[in-house]
Formats: structure tokens, C-alpha cells, sequence
């Protein structure tokens, strides 16, 4: 059976219509508000990052950029996984880091996004039973 990425392109790809939400960015990389203002907008105040949540202020072109390479790095792991899973006899194990400091166990040169981003691929994948966890 061959799997494609088209129900998990359905679910990204809505985070970026006309009424672009913080909130699901940070929901799909699973991110606290503090992590998002630190890492996604380069130490901006949570505040901020709020007020963009809410609506109340726009966000800036910048941290817009940012999420969109980030979706599109997610997407791209996500493609790949699944060709390997299309060409793959035998078991489908993913590695979950927990921390970022057990990413970096393995993952040497990785930063706090790539591993939020790899945390976000693995879960989903795990969701559609793609993949198990180790």
C-alpha cells in the first residue's frame, strides 16, 4: 500500500489561508508562546507574540517568512519519510527525542527549531500510523 502525503499537506497547508493564526503555528511545532517569541521572532516579548495570536497587531513580514521555511521544511522531511516508507520492507521506527538535549544526542549540528520541526513530523506521521516511536 503506498501512502501519500495529501492528508497531511490538507492539515498543513490550512494554517496558511487568508486568516493566517499564530496560534496553529505554534500548535503544530508544539511550541509554548515563550519558545515562539524566543526562537521563531527572534526574542521578541511573549506579549507580542500574543497580540499577534489575538489579532490584535499584525505580524511582522519577517516571522511570517520564518513559519513559511519552517512549514516547508516540514514538509519536505515529511515527503521524504514517506518515500522511505513507500520503498521500505520491515519495520517503521521514527526516533522521538523528548528534549532538545537528546536531539542533540543524535542530531549534533541541529538548533531548537529543526528539532521542533522533526518533533512535529514524528507525531504526525505517528498519528496516521506511519510510523512507530522509539
Amino acid at each position: 500500500m503506498l501512502f501519500t502525503s495529501s492528508i497531511i499537506r490538507c492539515v498543513v497547508e490550512s494554517h496558511y489561508d487568508e486568516s493566517f493564526r499564530a496560534t496553529s503555528i505554534t500548535s503544530t511545532f508544539f511550541m509554548s508562546v515563550d519558545e515562539a517569541a524566543t526562537y521563531i521572532a527572534n526574542g521578541t516579548e511573549s506579549e507580542t507574540w500574543r497580540l499577534w495570536e489575538s489579532g490584535s497587531q499584525p505580524i511582522p513580514s519577517e516571522v511570517i517568512d520564518t513559519l513559511m521555511l519552517m512549514n516547508k521544511k516540514r514538509k519536505q522531511r515529511l515527503d521524504a519519510i514517506i518515500e522511505k516508507i513507500n520503498n521500505r520492507i520491515g519495520n517503521n521506527t521514527m526516533r522521538f527525542s523528548p528534549d532538545y538535549a537528546d536531539f542533540r544526542t543524535v542530531y549534533t549540528e541541529g538548533d531548537y527549531i529543526e528539532w521542533k520541526i522533526y518533533q512535529s513530523v514524528a507525531t504526525e506521521l505517528y498519528a496516521h500510523n506511519l510510523e512507530r516511536l522509539c
